[in-house]
């Protein structure tokens, strides 16, 4: 959630259902195929939409709108025990972002499932993580180990001015990004010879193909607040100091013509914004 709040809700497919209000720097995870709502509270909601695969599209999406101006009337009579007067008002075309009711308070919103509730929540507030801090700036990390529903991963990810996001790779998929405040430049490294760098704003999207070694700069004069996004189960990425770090020093002052002693000083531990 970028802005303001709303209300989700979705039904799996055993008829548990979750319903929960989210504000502002939550997170949350609808797994593929299972039904879900999105409905903005008193002040209105901003919200990123991701989804893991790049061919999908917006305008493909399943709505119970279109599925029932797309079926016979006598069969939605039949199916729902419904007359032809209550199918009156009934869409004849798809409904996909319209003016409805503000949702009264959850607790009197919620819906009673006789087979319960879905087990683990579709719900994290991300912004709540305790961040971890780096001299030049933090980053909260969420995949399935605090956030138990979802199969993939994030970081949220705030560079201070004059910081960078460390030279790193990531060895488990591709990285998508989305920016959320302040400017960056952002340096890729392909292998042969090959790299481009490019300039970011707020609202702009990033990506970084898997194993492609990379670093983010803040070039403007406030933070640099951006989301970092992996279809894979674990944040994982490979800090270049790091590595460098634990391994031989004689071996990587040789291969970048330093003095070891310049290596000896590296530390050890991950530093992911300096």
């Amino acid at each position: 959630m970028l802005s303001g709040s709303c209300r989700i809700s979705a039904v799996d497919h055993e008829g548990r259902n979750f319903i929960e209000d989210v504000k502002a720097g939550d997170l949350w995870f609808f797994p593929q195929g299972v039904p879900h709502n999105i409905q903005a509270l008193d002040d209105g909601a901003q919200f990123l939409l991701v989804f893991d695969d790049g061919a999908f599209s917006e305008n493909n999406t399943f709505l119970l709108s279109d599925f029932f101006a797309h079926t016979p009337r006598h069969v939605l009579a039949k199916n729902f025990g419904w007359t032809r007067e209550q199918m009156e008002n009934l869409p004849e075309r798809e409904k996909y972002i319209f003016q409805g009711d503000v949702p009264p308070p959850l607790q009197s919103d919620r819906v009673l499932s006789p087979t319960g509730d879905i087990p683990r929540s579709f719900k994290h507030r991300m912004t709540a993580q305790t961040p971890q801090r780096f001299r030049g700036g933090s980053v909260r990390i969420t995949d399935s180990t605090n956030f138990a529903a979802s199969t993939t991963a994030a970081a949220l990810v705030d560079v201070e001015p004059g910081g960078m996001r460390e030279l790193h790779w990531h060895p488990t998929n591709d990285e998508w990004q989305y920016y959320i405040s302040g400017t960056g430049r952002m340096g890729v490294y392909a292998a042969q010879a090959s790299a481009r760098t490019f300039d970011f704003q707020a609202g702009d999207v990033g990506y970084v193909p898997f194993a492609y070694g990379h670093y983010i700069e803040n070039t403007g004069d406030e933070p640099l607040v951006f989301l970092e996004m992996f279809k894979h189960p674990r944040f994982e990425d490979i800090s270049v100091m790091q590595w460098m770090a634990n391994t031989p020093h004689e071996i990587i002052a040789d291969t970048i013509n330093v003095e070891k002693s310049i290596i000896d000083e590296l530390p050890a531990t991950k530093q992911t914004v300096i």
